[in-house]
């Protein structure tokens, strides 16, 4: 999957930004200031919005694309910080968006597949409890068992080791080390150019071109 750029500015603050991504493949795009690859990754899923310019995938305007099918289908979207919704349950959490996409799933399959996520992350959680209930590094993990339950073509990652411990850190990058050796596409944006460096197939350092991200009260 190839995504063009063209001379894009959205409401988020990208402005004239020209750039092309293979997320066939790991990306990593290195920003130290962050708000370059936050806002890339934002319009990519729909959550900002396109004001100039044109962002294509694989030849298809990025508006049709996602129109095409459930935006869950295509890209897993992790948040800095992880986020769960506290007025369900961690199970609850869990469900909802595999629910959502997959309304006639057993839920024999849908316990394996926790079950399986969970196992992998070393998460020993009572999915009965709330959020509160947890800290803010566990729910944050919880959050990749959420979206990698969904099997989408692409897992975007905001800061990766945000809240996390040394533990919680190690857990994390071991998971998604095992990840890269069945080639499982990734674009991650890192304040540490050196996450990516024993499993990433391109870094991108964004660095110099903070030029091209400004607030966007200065583009109204």
């Amino acid at each position: 999957m190839t995504v063009i750029f063209s001379d894009v500015c959205t409401k988020g603050g990208i402005r004239n930004l020209n750039l092309s991504l293979d997320l066939s493949r790991i990306t990593l795009l290195f920003d130290p200031p962050e708000n370059l690859s936050r806002a890339i990754l934002k319009v990519l899923v729909g959550l900002d919005e396109l004001w100039q310019g044109e962002i294509q995938v694989d030849g298809i305007p990025h508006r049709q694309f996602l129109d095409q099918e459930p935006q869950l289908r295509n890209f897993g979207y992790i948040f800095d910080e992880g986020i769960m919704l506290s007025n369900l349950s961690l199970k609850e959490n869990l469900m909802l968006p595999l629910r959502w996409l997959n309304p006639n799933l057993e839920q024999e399959e849908t316990d394996k597949r926790i079950q399986s996520w969970m196992e992998k992350f070393a998460l020993k959680l009572d999915l009965s409890q709330r959020p509160v209930a947890y800290r803010a590094g566990e729910l944050k993990l919880l959050s990749y068992v959420r979206t990698l339950m969904l099997a989408p073509r692409v897992l975007f990652i905001v800061d990766p080791f945000y809240i996390l411990n040394k533990r919680e850190r190690d857990i994390l990058y071991g998971v998604l080390r095992g990840l890269s050796k069945i080639s499982y596409p990734m674009l991650i944006a890192s304040i540490d150019d050196d996450f990516g460096a024993g499993f990433a197939d391109e870094i991108i350092d964004l660095n110099e071109m903070q030029d091209y991200f400004a607030l966007a009260a200065s583009l109204s």
